[in-house]
């Protein structure tokens, strides 16, 4: 599959920017014995799946992909079906505080954010890949340059990667944007559903500009942002 998951009109890069973080000792390990960073759920899916290529994966020898028919276990199943479960944390229904601290909203807005971005892409698409999952890339150096410029990331850590070719591949376009400004609406604000709804429908259909109104020190202040695209990846990318 070489189609957007989420745009199926359009085919997603050939080659990969990667911000590397080197000092994750599990990142760094990865890269150096196989030159590859995989996705959490895929190299469990293929563990199952094709024992061969998640061996040949282990052991940094991966040049392509052979079919393989082997029937899928349980988690493959699953995988294959778009019914894993992702979230670490569930939501507390017995929770008697309607009103959190300050603390309390600072330390959780971040998780909140992903809780809420896993919901929406549970029902609405569930095969997309997973935010608590995939590997996080760029589809081109530009992209990086402008991160740089936003956030300040370092362009020693940028790496060129290829997505080694399967079928269960999965790669969406979405806007990072948009998961900046849900953070910060979450840390200042309260969303309501329907605000929630709009946000994340934007994200996981890979749509441009997008505006809102937050409160501030002088009343409310309208918040506009572009775009910034990123892909997500459910598979194994290699040093190019």
């Amino acid at each position: 599959m070489t189609t957007l998951i989420n745009k199926p009109e359009e085919n997603f890069p050939k080659t990969f920017f990667v911000f590397v973080n080197y000092q994750n000792l599990q990142t760094k390990h990865n890269i150096e014995t196989t030159n590859c960073i995989c996705s959490a759920a895929f190299l469990q899916f293929i563990e199952q799946y094709d024992k061969d290529f998640a061996s040949k994966y282990l052991k940094g020898i991966i040049s392509a992909f052979s079919p393989n028919t082997k029937p899928p276990e349980n988690f493959a199943e699953r995988y294959i079906a778009g019914n894993i479960d992702y979230l670490p944390f569930s939501y507390n229904y017995n929770c008697s505080i309607n009103f959190v601290s300050f603390f309390n909203n600072n330390i959780t807005s971040d998780y909140r954010t992903e809780y809420d971005s896993e919901a929406f892409r549970q029902r609405y698409n569930p095969k997309l890949p997973s935010r608590l999952s995939a590997c996080y890339a760029f589809g081109d150096y530009e992209s990086c340059l402008k991160v740089n410029q936003l956030y300040g990331w370092s362009l020693d850590r940028v790496r060129e990667f290829v997505l080694i070719p399967h079928e269960y591949n999965r790669v969406a376009k979405v806007n990072m944007e948009v998961v900046s400004l849900y953070r910060l609406a979450n840390r200042i604000s309260m969303l309501d559903v329907p605000t929630q709804q709009q946000l994340w429908a934007h994200y996981w259909t890979a749509q441009e500009n997008f505006r809102m109104e937050l409160p501030s020190e002088n009343g409310n202040k309208l918040y506009e942002i572009n775009f910034l695209w990123e892909y997500l990846v459910e598979g194994i990318l290699k040093l190019k």
